[in-house]
């Protein structure tokens, strides 16, 4: 298909951007699939370059907080555009609630929005659970910035404490970073007293 121009004179005239509207349902079914994509990649490059390189403390604590503010998605303005406008937005397009439903928008907001919903068990709050779980995955040179940046000795669970990310995400950091030379893998936690085997020791070389 063809884009539809007008003219204004001699100067062609180019359709109108997408409404603000349309670009706020967009935004908030985007974080539902997948958060990530809404994450603005270069600005976490370059964070995550600063906080490589900053010698002095305050620098680099200034530098996590940027590059934890630019990796962090939040929900609540996207889910607040999407309950202002994406009921005079479905109604304009002929879209049914039980499309949203489809895209995993939970019952909760399409109540907030003001769609009439059916009655849901508990099937709607897992769904809303496993999205809020995915809008905490984080990089692999995200977590391996922080690592660099730690002092003394730490364990996997103080990395996904301090940074987030899963278990196997941060292991493939610590790993990576391991056979770079950078970190250095002590062993188990000598007299560990826990339930379960000692976690393992990390330190920066």
């Amino acid at each position: 298909m063809f884009d539809v121009f007008t003219t204004r004179g001699s100067f062609p005239v180019m359709p109108a951007a997408k409404s603000a509207t349309e670009t706020a349902v967009r935004s908030y079914l985007l974080y539902l699939e997948d958060p990530a994509a809404l994450r603005d990649e270069s600005a976490i490059a370059q964070h995550s370059k600063a906080v490589a390189n900053a010698t002095d403390p305050i620098d680099k604590l200034k530098a996590l907080a940027a590059l934890a503010s630019a990796s962090t998605i939040d929900e609540a303005p996207l889910r607040a555009g999407f309950v202002t406008h994406a009921k005079a937005w479905a109604e304009a397009q002929s879209v049914p609630p039980g499309a949203f439903r489809e895209l995993k928008v939970p019952d909760d907001v399409l109540r907030a929005a003001g769609f009439t919903v059916p009655a849901s068990g508990g099937r709607r709050g897992r769904a809303a659970s496993v999205v809020r779980q995915r809008a905490k995955a984080v990089p692999v040179e995200e977590i391996k910035a922080y690592v660099v940046a730690q002092k003394g000795t730490f364990l996997l669970a103080d990395v996904i404490n301090g940074v987030g990310g899963s278990q196997a995400t941060v292991r493939k950091a610590l790993d990576e970073l391991i056979d770079a030379g950078k970190v250095q893998k002590l062993g188990p936690v000598p007299d560990y007293k826990g339930r379960g085997r000692a976690p393992l020791q990390y330190k920066r070389t």
